[in-house]
């Protein structure tokens, strides 16, 4: 999946911290917003941003504590503090009304957002995850989280590690995700990029609550499609059932041959699914 279009780095100031997000050009089309997962970034979404920037002015952000973007001040990650981010990151570029699309921590952030601000929205998909997640896979990727090394010899041991706990992923989307996922130290050693306060929150126990969504699904508004990956362990079929049950305007689609990582996993399947969705 190849594309001659080349997304911008731009970074503007918004709630108080520097967001870093791609901007892919089309400012005359409607705004759509990527927001990514627990540990992506805003190229996580390179495949997907390509194949909608010709109808879309899309815009992949990198959230706070990741890829090029400010650590949150007081290591402030709570569900609130991402809110106020996306509200402040639409105001600034005075997107009255947009697209969002949130995959994991992305689209709970997403599902926070719209049923807080429906007026701003006019479609939502949200990408493997739901109010309530099995907890065999939450397990899974906070023990992936507290286990993996702070620092690696190259990045060909970060691939062969990360590597191993991929099932779907192709080699390119694989070495795209950790290409801006780490960096060089002054040591010459490759490490996460990320603010590894999210890693110790996570380790000592000190990470923000999860706020219930429940009660919250009711309130958004704009058509909604909930995005499993049929291989998941994170959303469970009677989740994103529930989910759709709840929503005002939802609907659901499974995508073959993903896990939790849906857009990573089976980029050419997701995106039909969800082009086919907004533009249907």
């Amino acid at each position: 999946m190849t594309t001659q279009v080349q997304p911008r780095d731009m970074t503007i100031n918004a709630n108080g911290i520097n967001l870093h997000y791609l901007d892919w050009g089309n400012e005359n089309a409607p705004p759509l917003v990527l927001l990514h997962g627990l540990r992506g970034h805003a190229h996580s979404w390179d495949d997907v941003s390509a194949a909608l920037c010709q109808d879309y002015h899309v815009l992949a952000v990198d959230q706070r504590g990741r890829g090029d973007t400010d650590w949150a001040p007081g290591g402030d990650y709570s569900g609130a503090a991402f809110v106020a981010d996306i509200l402040g990151f639409a105001d600034a570029l005075k997107l009255d009304q947009f697209t969002l699309i949130g995959h994991s921590m992305g689209g709970r952030n997403s599902m926070a957002f719209a049923a807080r601000h429906p007026d701003r929205l006019t479609q939502l998909v949200i990408v493997d995850i739901g109010p309530t997640v099995d907890p065999a896979g939450g397990q899974r990727i906070t023990r992936e989280l507290q286990e993996v090394p702070e620092e690696f010899d190259s990045l060909e041991v970060v691939f062969e590690y990360m590597n191993r706990q991929n099932r779907f992923s192709s080699e390119r989307v694989m070495r795209r995700r950790l290409q801006y996922a780490t960096k060089q130290f002054a040591n010459g050693k490759i490490g996460w990029r990320y603010d590894l306060a999210i890693r110790d929150q996570r380790r000592n126990g000190t990470a923000a609550p999860a706020e219930d969504l429940w009660p919250l699904i009711p309130n958004i508004t704009c058509p909604t499609l909930v995005v499993r990956g049929k291989e998941t362990d994170l959303l469970t079929p009677e989740g994103a059932r529930q989910m759709v049950d709840t929503l005002p305007n939802g609907s659901v689609v499974e995508v073959e041959r993903a896990g939790h990582m849906v857009f990573e996993d089976n980029p050419e399947d997701f995106i039909a699914a969800v082009k086919g969705w907004l533009l249907g």
